[in-house]
């Protein structure tokens, strides 16, 4: 491994994310500032030999390490400030009880990061499509290569989003030979992100079991070092989903423009999220309609909502996938024709549940996950049955994303029950772990659990 390389990136990734983050200056702690930073720059550094390749430049060493360096320094702009007003953010350590959870999930990290680093890319999906094409473009300094004269009819892996393909390139010419271990700078920072704000949320002894149980779903957690683009759009759509919520309910413009490009991100990484995009828009202009926004700004606000992820999809296949893969491609031939029959649907979303949810291939697909959501809903229903605005908005996304995914298979065949949707079901999962610390029965746990610790101890009368 080159590690020079890997210093490099990951200082590009943080000042690029940054200055992207600065850019919307959205209310941030140190921690999350710094994960944040940290995800928001592998897409953003994934630009460089898109560019490199639009503007007909050798995709090579040099060539490549002079964009990255570009686009860093200019979204650094924002940051010059800073080094004028030093910070020096409160430490607040973590209790006792919560090291036995924080060490366990340490130790999956450190397994998901040395997986990424040791293994090659064995995915099919990648095999046939941006780990190909990465591995041409290095070699050949182009990214439309002599891979294209082989025939890849058989499979519409090469038509997917560049991101993958540039980042491949990126760590195979500056990191090590089998790239991928960008994955680890999206996945270990998210991570953190996600306990950091549950733990404030519920008792952190809660948090851990639940940031475990989330950690270790099967399915999820090899996809932190099997490449493929389920796991980066997961991250980039709760993100956006995250942000979101809280420009609804804390009224802050930039918030919801800073979700708004999250969402994008998320469209550039898997284009067909611009349809749970489309299916998000009610909730964001109902939040708007409550906060008593003018009609003009709500309408503003929602085509801005639409329209810049829209522009991450054009950009992903009206330019890059359309200048860089020379094989025709038909969108039309690909959506359904029978779509007066809705027993599909039906069938579709039954198969869902019986196959993905309570099957036994469903639980090593996503462990007990699950089925653990289903009672606590069940629960919540039944005994609690009061849903606070922020747990009814998570409702929501949850099932804006499984009939979303549900609808989407019903329109295009290709969206399969055992791949894109068995993988198109990592969207819910972080918006399920953050509605367990909204949920009335685990609050109710966890206020007893409270009570638990800070009631005094009795004193034991001597004999």
């Amino acid at each position: 491994m080159n590690f020079a390389g890997l210093l490099f990136l990951l200082l590009a990734h943080y000042l690029s994310g940054r200055g992207f983050i600065k850019l919307f200056k959205p209310d941030l702690s140190p921690l999350s500032n710094f994960c944040l930073s940290m995800i928001i720059g592998v897409p953003i550094i994934s630009f460089a030999p898109c560019i490199l390749q639009l503007l007909n430049l050798p995709i090579d060493l040099i060539p490549v390490i002079i964009a990255i360096s570009i686009i860093t320094i200019l979204l650094s702009i924002p940051l010059y400030k800073e080094l004028k007003l030093p910070y020096k953010p409160r430490i607040v350590w973590p209790a006792l009880y919560e090291w036995p959870f924080m060490i366990v999930c340490g130790l999956f990290m450190l397994m998901s990061i040395w997986r990424a680093f040791y293994f090659p890319p064995y995915a099919r999906d990648m095999l046939a499509g941006p780990e190909l094409l990465a591995e041409f473009a290095v070699r050949e300094h182009t990214m439309v290569s002599s891979v294209f004269t082989i025939d890849l009819q058989s499979s519409n892996n090469y038509f997917k989003s560049p991101f993958i393909t540039s980042l491949q390139i990126i760590y195979k010419l500056l990191v090590c030979n089998f790239g991928q271990v960008w994955l680890s700078i999206l996945a270990i920072p998210f991570w953190i992100w996600l306990y950091s704000l549950i733990r404030v949320r519920i008792h952190p002894i809660i948090a851990g079991f639940l940031m475990l149980f989330f950690i270790t779903i099967p399915e999820l957690y090899s996809y932190s070092y099997v490449m493929l683009y389920d796991f980066s759009n997961m991250v980039f759509f709760f993100c956006g989903f995250y942000f979101l919520l809280k420009s609804i309910t804390e009224e802050e413009d930039t918030n919801f423009l800073f979700a708004v490009f999250l969402l994008g991100f998320a469209t550039y990484i898997r284009t067909e999220t611009l349809w749970f995009v489309l299916l998000l828009l009610p909730i964001a202009v109902k939040g708007m309609k409550r906060e008593k926004i003018p009609i003009r700004k709500i309408m503003i606000q929602a085509g801005l909502f639409l329209l810049i992820p829209a522009l991450f999809y054009l950009v992903c296949m009206n330019v890059f996938v359309r200048l860089f893969v020379p094989i025709p491609l038909s969108i039309s031939g690909q959506v359904e024709n029978g779509l007066g029959n809705i027993s599909f649907l039906i069938d579709r979303i039954r198969g869902m549940f019986i196959h993905l949810v309570f099957s036994k291939e469903g639980f090593g697909i996503y462990g007990y996950y699950l089925v653990f959501f289903s009672v606590i809903l069940f629960i919540d229903l039944v005994w609690f049955r009061k849903f606070s605005r922020y747990s009814r908005n998570l409702l929501y996304g949850i099932v804006v994303v499984f009939f979303g995914l549900a609808i989407l298979g019903y329109l295009v065949p290709l969206v399969d029950l055992d791949n894109t949707t068995k993988r198109g079901l990592f969207k819910l999962l972080p918006i399920i772990l953050f509605y367990f610390t909204e949920s009335g029965s685990l609050k109710f746990l966890s206020g007893k659990v409270n009570l638990w610790e800070i009631a005094p101890r009795k004193k034991v009368k001597k004999h």
